[in-house]
């Protein structure tokens, strides 16, 4: 990584390279982590929010981890929070506004006119999920377990190397998975740097 990227990266709190831990016991689909992650996890049940994390480096071809993180979150479930929306979508999606997001990722995790960063399960249609499968437990607060991973990538357009970074949310919410997603170029760099 050149000083400027790592730089930013700094600036905005990451820390160089994350890799996966597991939410077992939230019943997320997360990869295998050693037994500090899943006691963090165990203890999360007790607080109202907790990240744990794993220090290792995958490279994924053009592009690299940069973190990869679990977090367990509050999350309000009631007619405002828990909803179809059409907000930056073609189409009404099954969406859940999670405002720890703003805590936890690095890019806007917002959609248009929305409350705080959210979660889309799919699109709003009958026979489809929508927010009467999440509310038909009850409205309350629940805590849940958050995946964000944060990748840089690195693509040879023509003479130059563009750097984005590219980072998804993940969770589950009674049984419904949950997914965000996020992109944003952050620099130009040197056509050697890509290869």
């Amino acid at each position: 990584m050149t000083k400027p990227l790592k730089t930013q990266l700094a600036a905005l709190g990451l820390v160089a390279s994350l890799a996966s831990v597991s939410v077992a016991a939230f019943d997320a689909d997360f990869s295998a982590a050693g037994p500090a992650a899943r006691a963090a996890i165990e203890t999360a049940k007790t607080q109202d929010s907790v990240s744990v994390a794993a220090t290792s480096v995958r490279p994924l071809g053009a592009e690299s981890v940069v973190r990869d993180q679990t977090s367990v979150v509050p999350v309000d479930l009631n007619t405002k929070t828990v909803k179809c929306s059409a907000a930056d979508y073609q189409a009404p999606m099954l969406k859940i506004l999670v405002p720890a997001l703003a805590e936890l990722t690095v890019l806007n995790h917002r959609n248009t006119r929305e409350g705080a960063p959210c979660v889309a399960a799919g699109r709003c249609m009958p026979g489809g999920a929508g927010p009467d499968d999440i509310l038909k437990a009850g409205e309350g607060r629940e805590k849940i377990a958050v995946r964000v991973v944060l990748k840089k990538t690195a693509e040879l357009d023509g003479e130059v190397c563009r750097v984005t970074l590219v980072e998804t949310v993940s969770t589950k919410v009674r049984g419904v998975p949950f997914f965000h997603e996020r992109r944003q170029e952050v620099a130009e760099r040197s056509p050697a740097d890509c290869r």
